[in-house]
């Protein structure tokens, strides 16, 4: 199957019958990473964005499985999407949990994973700054409060890494990404 297209990405995401608060947030992240990666491929890097919009679009879509059982989140949706042949997405849903990013071996690297990283780092139920996001975090799972401090740091040098290569300072590529999530919200 390689990349799905946004039709079946959808598809894919309906297949799990999540509840809504996890499907606004991923459509949301989607349409976030979908600007974050039109504005790297407008400064000239090579990007599929079709690849960053769908692994967004599905980064969450073990989250109810992940809760009841303890598994790793992300590391059990790369698997299933890899078992549906999309395994071009299972970098980047496997490295976006907030936990990646104070793990060597699941850190975000190459622009899909960055992008997908960020862009989770801004969308809860609204649009957030990655601060005012890691503290809802922290807020709704207080037994992580520690480790999503340790993460702001990591979290906003991705942010900065983006900004950079797109050659806008980070609150013009917030106020971007911003306006791509209120297309839809």
């Amino acid at each position: 199957m390689a990349v799905p297209d946004r039709e079946r990405a959808e598809a894919i995401l309906r297949s799990y019958q999540l509840p809504e608060g996890i499907l606004v947030h991923s459509r949301g992240v989607a349409r976030v990473a979908a600007e974050a990666a039109r504005l790297v491929v407008a400064a000239g890097v090579a990007l599929d964005v079709a690849l960053v919009e769908a692994a967004a679009l599905l980064h969450d879509i073990d989250k109810p499985r992940v809760r009841a059982s303890g598994e790793e989140h992300g590391i059990v949706a790369a698997r299933w999407l890899t078992e549906l042949g999309c395994e071009e997405l299972a970098v980047p849903v496997a490295s976006h949990p907030v936990t990646c990013l104070l793990d060597d071996a699941r850190f975000p690297i190459g622009w899909p994973s960055v992008i997908v990283s960020v862009a989770d780092r801004h969308v809860a139920q609204v649009y957030l700054d990655t601060a005012a996001r890691i503290d809802e975090m922290a807020e709704r799972h207080p037994e992580y409060r520690d480790e999503l401090n340790a993460a702001r740091r990591p979290a906003h040098a991705l942010e900065r890494e983006l900004a950079e290569i797109t050659g806008l300072a980070v609150p013009d590529l917030e106020a971007r990404l911003r306006a791509a999530w209120e297309t839809g919200a």
